[in-house]
């Protein structure tokens, strides 16, 4: 990598080289076929073209392609003489988010390393197309009736936010239904769980027991006809937790994931790209977390405390 770059690339140059690090750990993972013609662009580059894409809130591939051929400093940093073409980003594109996008998501949050005692599970509107037909109709409650998908994440709730795990569903999708944001949650060890009013079911306090979890959720008024009468024993023990000091306390970190949203739709443009396909919402999704996570990790390497603001009012 050349030392020649500009001031204000230097923290892409530093997010570059975290890239590569972490590129090098999943190559070691990865299983190399050495038979037949070596390839034209190695993973690294792949990975940063499409990091790339996120930081400067392209698109489509065929705008990567170009806005890369018009980049002569990015090429260089990257050991490139010319962008791949849009159709080959596409197909690496799939492979790397079938095969690798999950150990990529492990390998980070292994060397973030961030305090998992706490999770907070959230999910987002996602407004699409209009002529998306795959999108659905969904309702939420500040921005009423709309059309397109759903976020489901689970991060983090201390000092540091980092997303752990996140499903799209269409709009349609109720939260209650992500159970597997649960046993997630269980799988990295977390030993406290904080939800809206909207996870607030039976279904979702018996699995938080069987696995040991403490779940806390918001009461939600319209699954109960009276609070004093809840059938549920579970339901009813966080109602009166709710009610104590400590559970107030608590529960009010829940507000984390709500801040962290709105850094993704703000700083990362996480929803208003209206994009047309649950495919292609989803790509745009992954990249952007995964883009996410990398800063984080570089923010880790500097010594840097995890913040909410913007990039610019750092």
């Amino acid at each position: 990598m050349t030392k020649n770059i500009k001031a204000q690339n230097k923290k892409f140059l530093k997010l570059l080289f975290v890239i590569k690090k972490v590129t090098e750990v999943l190559s070691r993972k990865i299983k190399q076929n050495r038979r037949g013609r070596p390839r034209k662009f190695n993973l690294f580059q792949i990975i940063a073209c499409l990091v790339y894409k996120v930081k400067k809130g392209i698109k489509s591939f065929r705008e990567l392609e170009y806005r890369i051929n018009q980049d002569t400093e990015f090429k260089q940093v990257v050991g490139i003489e010319e962008s791949p073409d849009y159709s080959y980003f596409a197909k690496l594109s799939r492979k790397i988010e079938k095969e690798y996008m999950q150990d990529i998501k492990d390998i980070l949050i292994a060397k973030i390393e961030p305090d998992m005692s706490i999770a907070i599970v959230d999910s987002t509107p996602l407004r699409s197309a209009k002529n998306d037909s795959e999108a659905k109709i969904g309702i939420h409650i500040t921005i009423g009736f709309f059309r397109g998908y759903k976020l489901h994440l689970l991060c983090t709730g201390k000092e540091e936010v980092i997303p752990l795990f996140w499903i799209l569903t269409g709009a349609n999708e109720h939260d209650s239904r992500q159970e597997e944001l649960l046993y997630r949650a269980w799988g990295f060890g977390c030993e406290i769980v904080l939800a809206d009013a909207g996870y607030d079911c039976s279904r979702w306090f018996n699995i938080a027991n069987e696995l040991k979890v403490k779940f806390v959720a918001g009461i939600n008024k319209r699954n109960m006809k009276d609070k004093n009468n809840v059938k549920n024993v579970f339901r009813s023990k966080n109602i009166r937790f709710l009610e104590t000091e400590e559970g107030k306390k608590l529960y009010k970190q829940r507000t984390k994931i709500e801040r962290l949203f709105s850094k993704l739709k703000g700083e990362y443009n996480l929803e208003n790209v209206r994009l047309k396909g649950f495919r292609n919402y989803k790509r745009y999704i992954d990249w952007i977390l995964i883009t996410f996570l990398f800063e984080q990790l570089l923010r880790k390497l500097e010594g840097k405390k995890f913040s909410f603001a913007y990039e610019w009012n750092q």
